[in-house]
């Protein structure tokens, strides 16, 4: 079949505008994203379509090639590789020569080189439409003219298989191929559903665009639920609707291997920070579990000591107690002593036994000395204790409990409201960039493909109604030694005819079709599948900034709460009273109590002496008995105080065994989970994901092309209308 007689298949250029704008929105509205093909800077490049005749139910009649060698740096020759017969250049006059390697060379000029010829070999992807009327298989000539209700299925068998490397080992794969098919319904289907694809109306007619990626699930050894998405990979179009005196135009179908891997993903999928971040997370969550068991020890230890330190306080208060009872004694013997001097000398062994006691009540292993030094060592660990700062391990189990309370904040509709508002935020900001979307498509080789194809097809409807005119001004060159082509000679004459070409004409009318009807329904598209993403993204960004302020706070109230007790023991006294009282104790000991006993006891050996100092010892007895509220009292509030710390403390030793328990609990029930759950599946999905997505890069050329020549290639399939005989 000859270019021309492929041209004339193709003859509908209301329908080929159409199902072209339409195969692109379908990328797009499905959310997968713009696909283009961007020729490089620099180098041989070779762009490939393949044409396929198809009857309507997918078998393949007709195979022609269009080859594009591109010739950027503008070279005079050009060499391929190439397996077609019938070569024949489409744009020019240029030729070529075949040389013994089996490639050719064509004298380009300069000028790129686009040719085509045919093949018969075997299409890597197969098309086969079946067709059902009210439930029951129908062939399509006995369809056209029915009504009821219709099935068109369509399905792609994916034949080109490869081998790839996953984990450092040889797998077989299929190549990557996307299946994008498009049809026009006339008016006469209604109620119009699509599997795996997309109706849009213009008010008269409706466009159905289906995608499928045949193989790709294999490829990824994926099983049905796996993916745990809305819709699984698609591996067939399927259209239903009820009709009246069926009848169908063509159906387009575009196959490409490198979709994918054009979609912002042909930068690979580098999963070593991925992996290093998992083995990271895995190690800190063992530290901080081994640390929040240290610190639930370390405050078991503390809260054990308590009870010493309270065992303490409570001597300390026992032998005040005993000190003001024993110094009122005193007093009251003294001044006894002085009322009875007289019988001074019968109760001198009574006194010198009393002023024993008191001085083994200071003195003794648990007396007065040894526990008032014992509360001011205590009081000094305490405030030492206040004023040291937290370590991380205190820091971030503290800021952890404050994102567990956000997080259930945000779990009760926080999240929720968020997130809707930035969805909606996101779609009308989305709908009002069509314009832009037009202007890409204007400048991606869709619409180069595009306008080339209804050019053509122009100038072959142009020289069908003036075949006669143009073959007769195409012999008058001849006679004149002059060689012009068909389209030179029907462009001229357009020309002459508007005051514009046909090439501008066609260009402009594609745009049209791009800017205002493509690109509104991809922007709205776009709009409608990425606004939960969106949102969700951006609810998940204020949860975790809320998070963090929250532990941050947490941490700096931890901070002052220890601050502020400490400032309240210091300003209350406390510390400085636990010193003043042992120094007190001491001072009262080597100053009063010892003096007294040595006194005493000397008296008892010169009581004719000791009479005369008994007035002075009266008043120093009543100095001495002065402060006994005062110290009675001190020693009560110590002892309330350390109940209180004893409770606080307490409580912390239960809060450190819950976050020690929760911590070994996570890291195993959590993070080892997640760990071994990415090295396992998860880790060997992206590896060969990335490898499936290399083997669609590398599929090139469906002919041959030269060694040192880049390379695309795209199949673009026609099935035959359905229509009554007339």
């Amino acid at each position: 079949m000859k270019f021309s007689e492929l041209k004339n298949r193709f003859k509908h250029k209301f329908v080929i505008g159409i199902a072209a704008g339409v195969l692109t929105m379908a990328v797009l509205g499905n959310g997968a994203g713009v696909y283009s093909v961007q020729a490089a800077n620099a180098g041989n490049q070779k762009s490939e379509t393949v044409y396929v005749v198809a009857d309507a139910s997918g078998n393949s009649q007709h195979v022609i090639v269009s080859e594009w060698l591109k010739n950027p740096e503008g070279k005079e020759q050009l060499k391929d590789d190439t397996d077609l017969s019938e070569i024949e250049n489409v744009k020019g006059d240029e030729t070529y020569t075949k040389n013994n390697d089996g490639t050719i060379t064509w004298q380009a000029e300069g000028q790129d080189i686009y040719y085509q010829g045919t093949t018969k070999k075997e299409l890597p992807v197969e098309l086969k439409v079946t067709y059902t009327l009210d439930g029951k298989e129908i062939g399509p000539k006995e369809l056209a003219g029915k009504s009821g209700k219709v099935t068109i299925r369509m399905d792609y068998e994916n034949k080109e298989r490869t081998t790839v490397l996953v984990n450092g080992r040889e797998e077989e794969a299929f190549v990557p191929f996307t299946a994008i098919s498009g049809m026009v319904l006339p008016e006469n289907f209604t109620n119009v559903t699509v599997t795996n694809g997309k109706v849009i109306s213009d008010g008269k007619n409706q466009m159905v665009v289906g995608v499928a990626m045949p193989g790709l699930k294999d490829s990824l050894k994926l099983e049905e639920g796996d993916l745990e998405l809305e819709t699984e990979i698609p591996e067939y179009v399927e259209v239903s609707a009820d009709v009246e005196d069926f009848s169908l135009d063509m159906t387009m179908t575009m196959v490409m291997s490198d979709v994918l891997s054009d979609l912002q993903m042909d930068d690979g999928l580098d999963l070593t920070e991925l992996t290093e971040a998992m083995d990271t997370l895995e190690e800190a969550a063992l530290k901080l579990a081994d640390g929040s068991g240290e610190l639930s020890k370390g405050l078991g230890t503390l809260n054990d000591s308590l009870g010493e330190y309270a065992s303490g306080v409570d001597r300390l208060k026992e032998g005040v107690d005993s000190y003001t009872d024993g110094a009122n004694q005193v007093q009251d013997g003294i001044l006894a002593l002085e009322s009875g001097a007289g019988a001074l000398t019968e109760g001198a062994g009574s006194l010198s036994a009393g002023v024993s006691k008191i001085s083994d009540s200071f003195t003794a292993e648990n007396g007065l000395r040894n526990g008032a030094n014992a509360l001011k060592n205590g009081v000094d660990l305490l405030d030492t204790a206040l004023h040291t700062a937290m370590t991380e391990q205190e820091q971030q189990a503290i800021a952890e409990q404050a994102g567990a309370a956000v997080a259930q904040e945000f779990a009760a509709g926080t999240r929720d409201a968020i997130a809707a508002q930035a969805a909606s935020r996101f779609e009308a900001t989305m709908q009002d960039s069509g314009t832009a979307i037009g202007q890409q498509l204007c400048g991606s080789e869709l619409y180069t493909t595009m306008t080339e194809a209804l050019y053509q097809q122009k100038i072959f409807e142009a020289y069908q109604a003036n075949q006669a005119a143009v073959d007769a001004a195409i012999a008058q060159y001849a006679q004149a030694g002059q060689t012009v082509s068909i389209g030179d000679v029907v462009e001229a004459t357009y020309q002459q005819q508007t005051g514009h070409s046909i090439r501008s004409e066609v260009e402009a009318g594609a745009a049209a079709v791009l800017k205002d009807v493509v690109a509104p329904q991809i922007a709205q598209g776009i709009a409608s599948m990425g606004k939960d993403a969106m949102g969700e993204s951006v609810a998940e960004a204020c949860e975790t900034a809320a998070k963090q302020a929250a532990g941050a706070a947490a941490v700096s109230g931890a901070e002052g709460a220890k601050a502020r007790i400490a400032a309240q023991i210091e300003e209350g006294g406390l510390v400085s009273g636990a010193g003043a009282l042992s120094a007190g104790v001491e001072q009262l000991y080597q100053e009063g109590i010892r003096p007294l006993k040595e006194g005493v006891d000397s008296m008892t050996a010169q009581l004719p002496a000791l009479t005369s100092g008994i007035g002075t010892l009266a008043s120093g007895s009543r100095t001495l008995t002065e402060n006994n509220s005062a110290l009675k009292e001190g020693a009560r509030k110590l002892l309330d105080a350390t109940g209180e710390l004893s409770d606080g403390v307490s409580k912390l030793k239960d809060g450190s065994d819950e976050l020690s328990e929760g911590m070994e609990e996570f890291e195993q029930d959590g993070i080892q989970k997640l760990a071994d759950t990415y090295h396992g599946d998860v880790e060997t999905l992206l590896n060969r994901m990335e490898a499936v997505l290399d083997a669609g890069k590398s599929y090139q050329t469906f002919t041959k092309k030269a060694a040192d020549v880049t390379g695309n290639v795209k199949f673009i399939i026609r099935t035959e209308g359905i229509a009554t005989e007339e």
